[in-house]
């Protein structure tokens, strides 16, 4: 009964989530979809996520990247310094070199 519960739960919270994330896409808002992942904290989508999303051109993808980049500055312009580290194998999202598909894996 204890795992329903916790399922449940994660089942909701995982759609309260996920709906913001499937408003903006149905609404073609890349941009604004890339900068909510970004602020969150949240890897960014890959081009197969997003197609699966319904972003089909490497525009609407530039957008959804430029978004993200933007949104994932004001995440780390508050996170100053990381003093409890509670997850030794979670990679630092506000360093430097790390991004999930950066723009050197690119070609830029």
């Amino acid at each position: 009964m204890l795992r329903f519960i916790c399922l449940v739960v994660a089942i909701t919270l995982t759609a309260c989530v996920s709906q913001r994330e499937l408003e903006l896409s149905q609404n073609k808002e890349w941009e604004q979809l890339g900068a909510y992942h970004g602020q969150q904290g949240y890897r960014e989508w890959d081009e197969n996520r997003l197609n699966k999303q319904g972003a089909m051109t490497e525009t609407e993808y530039e957008k959804y990247r430029a978004g993200y980049l933007q949104g994932r500055f004001e995440y780390c312009s508050q996170k100053k310094t990381v003093s409890t580290v509670l997850n030794q194998g979670y990679p630092d999202e506000c360093n430097e070199n790390q991004g999930s598909y950066g723009l050197i894996d690119r070609g830029y």
